[in-house]
């Protein structure tokens, strides 16, 4: 969905007012050619190295716009999950996951096996970066996913805004590092929403604080879910929700 930059403000207003959310959401664009780089005016390129979580992150808290292009990715295995490079041996080998000093698998096939379930949502065709701009700010006329950095209750809040109607139960999946294939990755590949509890990327590199959960959507999502979310309020159902069981008569 396109949008002017004042659209984008006012649906980020839209958002911070009604979730109450810490920090401010995130257009995200996967860009396809050197054009797609010069369409989007007043990127912050990365000059050293860096993570897309650092680049939601950098987004999220200083309300301008960030790219980050596969010569500047921290290290291959941030820049192929995120479908910004080609796919090599030593990735499908999952060396990154049973080696130190990242071993998340102490068995070179359960590593193997969590690579290929990464590899289900790359791209036929890698990426050359991606570009992140607040949606406060935004520089990105028509982003591929919206990233919301909440906490805990405004994203269940949200979620139960999103299946309000239309109800269809969501099932988020769980790959382990690196939450970015069960998030944006996801949402950008199958159109899904995604959602990650704050892997260790999100957290050591994005600035995803403690008691945020990351959700992704698309913009349509998004609205729905904000729709949603009026509509429950309107019943009632106010967030932030207050304790009801603590009267002290009947305790």
């Amino acid at each position: 969905m396109k949008m002017t930059k004042e659209e984008w403000k006012a649906l980020n207003d839209r958002i911070m007012l009604t979730l109450r959310s810490t920090q401010y959401p995130v257009a995200m664009k996967f860009i396809k050619t050197e054009e797609d780089w010069e369409k989007i005016p007043n990127i912050n390129y990365c000059q050293n190295k860096a993570s897309v979580c650092k680049t939601i992150g950098m987004a999220a808290h200083f309300q301008e716009t960030f790219g980050l292009d596969r010569e500047h990715f921290s290290g291959p295995y941030c820049a192929i999950n995120n479908g910004c490079m080609p796919v090599d041996e030593e990735w499908l080998q999952g060396s990154i996951l049973y080696k130190k000093p990242t071993p998340w698998h102490h068995d070179q096939e359960d590593a193997k096996k969590h690579i290929a379930e990464n590899a289900k949502v790359l791209p036929e065709e890698p990426y050359l970066g991606v570009v992140c701009s607040s949606l406060s700010n935004c520089d990105v006329e028509e982003p591929d996913v919206i990233a919301l950095r909440l906490p805990t209750q405004a994203a269940f809040h949200f979620l139960a805004g999103y299946v309000e109607s239309d109800y269809q139960k969501l099932n988020f999946t769980f790959s382990g590092e690196s939450n970015c294939s069960d998030t944006w990755m996801e949402t950008l590949k199958n159109g899904k929403p995604g959602l990650s509890l704050g892997c260790r990327g999100d957290r050591a590199t994005g600035g995803l604080e403690f008691g945020e959960v990351q959700v992704t959507m698309t913009t349509e999502q998004v609205l729905k879910a904000l729709d949603g979310v009026d509509t429950v309020t309107e019943n009632g159902i106010k967030y932030p929700y207050f304790p009801v069981c603590l009267y002290k008569e009947n305790f």
